[in-house]
């Protein structure tokens, strides 16, 4: 069981929201399942995501018929729901369909047996949500778990700052691969101050950029601190070292974001480049439909 992600880089991660209070599979075997439709909500409740043959630690079987049956049966017998549905496969890629009707690119990628089915839980005021999430990831044919709820929050903390777009540098020792190749002699190095000239002349000629502000490990860790000041067992974990510098963009609502996050993140001594319209978009992927692991080539594709 996988817990509370203590990690030092809370804010690209919050802004990724792969800050997740579970992340877990089980493993499973296959075996379908028939189930009445029923449309995804927009509430935030416990989403438990089966096993498919694509999900992460599964071992390429999905949730049989008997342990969706036994899932049911222990989620419908916690004392601290209020409500269990079922989602089934069908239901999902219709809403899946009318969510990004406007990415072209991303629904030729996602075919309806990509999508886990999954159970929902309405948890009652005052429950335990955590003993809830832990004990439903735990079983068999489970491949993820997730508290909506909890998410929001995450997404709501890690979006309260006037800048909509985030270019991390490199930092040392990084293990991330923009920062281990086509730098030369930088490789495995903290973004240097030629690197730092290069990407703030980008930045300067692009259209799109109205403002833009450097925020060096500091002023980052600070700016975490307070963001995350209601969990404080995250803050302390944290250390100024652990998080990037960056430099924080404000774009034009009719610019093309997308395709300054791709021209951004081709420059050396850039580890990532994050928007919210791209990071809007995985938010809901992971959270309503259990879809991790997809390329910004897709998520992040233009509107047709």
């Amino acid at each position: 069981m996988a817990d509370k992600a203590p990690w030092g880089l809370r804010p690209l991660i919050a802004v990724l929201l792969a800050g997740m209070s579970v992340l877990v599979s089980t493993p499973a075997a296959a075996d379908p399942v028939t189930a009445p439709e029923v449309s995804v909500s927009d509430e935030w409740e416990i989403a438990v995501f089966l096993c498919t043959p694509t999900t992460y630690g599964c071992h390429k079987r999905g949730a049989t018929a008997k342990q969706k049956q036994a899932l049911r049966t222990f989620l419908e017998s916690r004392p601290e729901l209020s409500g269990v549905r079922f989602v089934d496969r069908a239901s999902a890629y219709e809403s899946f369909r009318r969510d990004f009707a406007g990415n072209k690119t991303l629904l030729k990628a996602v075919r309806a047996k990509d999508l886990p089915e999954s159970f929902r839980l309405r948890v009652k005021k005052g429950a335990d949500r955590d003993r809830v999430l832990d004990a439903a990831v735990r079983r068999p044919g489970v491949g993820d778990a997730i508290d909506q709820a909890e998410l929001s929050d995450d997404e709501q903390e890690a979006g309260s700052t006037p800048w909509n777009m985030s270019v991390f540098l490199c930092r040392k020792d990084s293990l991330m691969s923009p920062c281990l190749s086509g730098r030369g002699k930088a490789k495995g190095r903290a973004a240097t101050l030629k690197e730092k000239k290069a990407i703030v002349a980008e930045i300067e000629r692009t259209p799109g950029v109205e403002e833009y502000v450097f925020e060096d490990q500091a002023t980052a860790y600070r700016n975490f601190a307070e963001t995350y000041a209601g969990n404080q067992a995250l803050v302390n974990a944290t250390k100024v070292s652990d998080m990037p510098e960056s430099y924080r963009l404000r774009m034009r609502p009719e610019a093309d974001w997308n395709a300054v996050s791709r021209r951004l993140a081709q420059l050396p001594g850039v580890s990532q480049v994050l928007n919210d319209r791209c990071v809007g978009a995985r938010f809901k992927l992971i959270v309503e439909y259990g879809l991790r692991g997809l390329p910004d080539s897709k998520v992040c594709a233009p509107r047709h």
